[in-house]
């Protein structure tokens, strides 16, 4: 394993070079493969092209063996059996070879090759370890010994090793002693992370349920470079001599290209998947820089003006380990001129603060499919109370769904693998996507096309191959820019040549970039495909969606739009979009708010209003899905608070017809306002409601800067960017949940935009 893990390493250093080629290279590549009880022969062995998507099958030998020629296509995902994505082999220029020897271990190699656990979400228990060499384990627990060596295998003495085990939620921490040791004293059954002198996910042990002593020796080399935080919290690395690869760092090369500099003197930013941890530096006058980073991670580059420019994926490397990569720095100019880019009405985004909730509502007492909840932000107010806010969650009780018919499904997946989706984005989307393929049926049809800077159709418009959708949605790789409209026509045309007259024909469209087509041209040239039947469906993965384009492209075909404000809530959207092709369980969804003079209905959040007379509000959700799990807020002005308000009722009327039973339905809730001599009160307890609620309150705030910046009264904007600003604070107290922080950096763009647009109008 360690050598073929090093020629991987050799590999990646020789072929991700930079050179001008002549001809179609060949690589010629020997594989053994062999298990427990030896040669594993008739083996499946898939290769899929990350660029084309072309497949090809194969099987091992008797004695495990197989021989490949590649002489097609530039790189190879290898799928060993149920090892998926293996290892990548890259077609050479000339002619190459290799060998690898491969132990068949399915469920170690998925253990080693799980997603690693974002660490910055946890709060570990840290628990001190003080075991010697004469103890033994008690009931339950094993004692484990870590023994740290160099390449020498002389001992490293003061080496900190923790054991971490994320199912207890503990890092159980000792030091090496003078012979390289350390010993810990751990429960059974849990497997544990290793991390060795500040390196997380160095190697992982699985403990069973035999109480035991095991030792295992791990080589490690310490970092022999400066490596310190900046005032931002970007980590920067300085070399007093050459740098060199250590058996936990990959030395990374990289050459930019392009940039405002064309790739000289240009910052430029490493962001560790699955982690905060992020890294910084400057390319010298060349172009070049030089990292060393930790190995068995993803990093995404970024550039001032180009967020997410290229993935560098070093999950693969296990030995010494090489990786050069040139990198195309394109500057958004979004980024380098925000003050073209001001808001305006015409292409004001509005955000769904749906898209932020992370919690279903709990089912009620009734006997109806719809529960109603009701729930106060803060149910008590006092003297100094002005406002209130009001929770209204929508919601299906599944146990009251019948199972109902499905049409024949047509289904294009139009899906974005550029370089932005690398990292979590693209492991959630093949996840989600693993388990919609799951639910189609022979009598569907399903095709899928790849998009970046160019397109492919990776499986044309078939019945699911449940084994061959699998290998080809493992194989995406991010990488490149985002050509919405060359992929999106792919999908139309997919969809044409399987197009059903008795069925559901649709595109879904997946993207969390902006594309360079215009929106007018895209949707003038969509129209045609529109009146043939075909609809599209838009999922928008965070603030640099073209959310406008999915906006059009849903409401002209009569598709849905999903927005998504992170990669997590890419299988809900999907999970949504799969049920939207049933008939709907509810209609006609009629909500009635009635208010009084003491506590008065000021503003709406999360759907529009239908009407406001007569102390009431009214709004609507005219179909109901079995994913139904929607909020309304709704925020009141409290007028003279006194201890009497508590009589004064608010009503909640809920009208709709249930499609199942064939029957219209009524629920009515009243709710109150409790009065406390309490004086340090907030309006919103929940952390979840001050997200939802402060999206609600951009949204409002976005509305006015953009009507200020149409009218070039941008001191007026900036006035209003920095109040709302200041009235985020005030809700989340400066502490931004991780959902919140994109919104809170849009804002702050604006701010540096109107200041420069302010500097140019002076």
């Amino acid at each position: 394993m360690k050598q073929f893990n090093l020629l991987l390493a050799v590999l990646a250093f020789f072929l991700t070079t930079n050179q001008t080629i002549a001809q179609q290279g060949t690589l010629n590549y020997q594989i053994v493969v062999n298990d427990s009880k030896g040669p594993k022969g008739n083996l499946p062995i898939v290769l899929i092209e990350t660029s084309t998507f072309a497949r090809k099958e194969f099987k091992t030998s008797a004695s495990g063996q197989l021989t490949l020629a590649l002489s097609e296509g530039k790189e190879w995902m290898m799928n060993v059996g149920g090892m998926k994505n293996y290892a990548l082999l890259t077609v050479p220029q000339g002619t190459g070879s290799g060998s690898a020897t491969i132990s068949y271990n399915v469920k170690r190699w998925n253990k080693i090759n799980q997603p690693p656990v974002d660490r910055s979400k946890l709060t570990l228990q840290e628990v001190p370890q003080t075991i010697n060499g004469r103890d033994m384990p008690g009931a339950g627990n094993s004692i484990i010994q870590i023994i740290a060596v160099n390449d020498k295998d002389r001992p490293w003495p003061g080496i900190e090793v923790k054991l971490t085990c994320f199912e207890l939620n503990k890092s159980f921490i000792a030091k090496t002693d003078g012979k390289g040791i350390a010993r810990f004293n751990v429960p059974n059954n849990n497997s544990y992370q290793i991390d060795l002198d500040g390196e997380n996910d160095f190697e992982y042990i699985e403990v069973g349920d035999r109480s035991t002593i095991r030792g295992l020796t791990l080589t490690y080399e310490k970092i022999n470079f400066s490596e310190n935080r900046d005032d931002e919290g970007y980590l920067v690395q300085k070399f007093s001599v050459e740098p060199t690869p250590v058996s936990n760092r990959v030395m990374v090369t990289l050459y930019v290209q392009g940039g405002p500099n064309g790739g000289r003197n240009e910052e430029i930013f490493l962001d560790q998947t699955y982690s905060n941890e992020r890294y910084a530096g400057k390319t010298d006058d060349e172009g070049k820089i030089v990292f060393l980073l930790p190995k068995k991670r993803s990093y995404l580059v970024s550039f001032p003006f180009h967020k997410n420019a290229q993935l560098l994926d070093l999950t693969r490397f296990r030995g010494i380990g090489y990786m050069q990569s040139s990198v195309r720095y394109s500057p958004d100019p979004r980024l380098q001129y925000p003050e073209n880019y001001l808001p305006s009405a015409s292409t004001l985004k509005e955000y769904d603060i749906n898209s932020l909730l992370n919690k279903r509502f709990a089912d009620t007492d009734d006997d109806e499919l719809v529960n109603v909840s009701v729930k106060w932000g803060n149910n008590k107010i006092n003297s100094g109370s002005k406002e209130a806010l009001l929770e209204l969650g929508f919601s299906i009780k599944q146990d009251k769904i019948v199972n109902r018919d499905l049409s024949p499904l047509n289904l294009c997946f139009v899906l974005d693998h550029s370089g932005s989706m690398g990292g979590e984005s693209i492991e959630i989307l093949k996840a989600a996507m693993h388990k919609f393929i799951g639910k189609l049926r022979p009598i569907d049809k399903v095709s899928i096309v790849f998009f970046e800077s160019t397109s492919v159709v990776a499986y044309p418009s078939a019945a699911p191959n449940t084994g061959k959708l699998t290998d080809l949605i493992n194989a995406a790789q991010a990488t490149g820019g985002t050509n919405i409209y060359d992929g999106l026509v792919m999908g139309y045309d997919q969809v044409s040549a399987s197009y059903n007259p008795k069925g559901v024909n649709r595109v879904i469209l997946l993207t969390d970039g902006y594309g360079s087509k215009p929106v007018d041209f895209i949707l003038d040239e969509s129209k045609k495909y529109f009146e043939k039947g075909i609809a599209v469906s838009g999922i928008g993965i965070g603030t640099g969606s073209n959310q406008a384009l999915l906006s059009l492209l849903s409401k002209y075909s009569g598709g849905f739009e999903h927005q998504v404000i992170g990669a997590e809530g890419i299988p809900q959207a999907l999970e949504e979009e799969y049920h939207s092709f049933t008939n709907p369980l509810a209609t006609n969804l009629r909500v009635t708010v009635k208010y009084n003079h003491r506590i008065i209905y000021k503003t709406l959040y999360g759907v529009p209003e239908a009407k406001n007379t007569n102390n009431s509000v009214v709004f609507e959700l005219d179909n109901v899905f079995a994913t139904l799990n929607r909020m309304a807020l709704l925020k009141f002005k409290i007028e003279n608070p006194s201890r009497d308000i508590e009589k004064d009722k608010i009503t909640i009327q809920v009208n709709y017809f249930d499609e199942q039973k064939q029957k219209e339905v009524e629920v009515v809730k009243e709710t109150n306002l409790e009065w406390t001599d309490e004086t340090d009160m907030e309006m919103i307890y929940d952390e979840q409601l001050k997200t939802t609620y402060s999206i609600a309150v951009i949204n409002q705030a976005l509305k006015s800067i953009a009507d200020l910046c149409d009218a070039k009264n941008f001191e007026g904007a900036k006035k209003n960017v920095q109040t709302t600003l200041k009235a985020l604070r005030k809700v989340s107290g400066d502490k931004y949940s991780a959902e919140l922080k994109p919104f809170i950096d849009e804002l702050e763009l604006y701010l540096e935009a109107l200041n420069r647009a302010i500097k140019n109008k002076g």
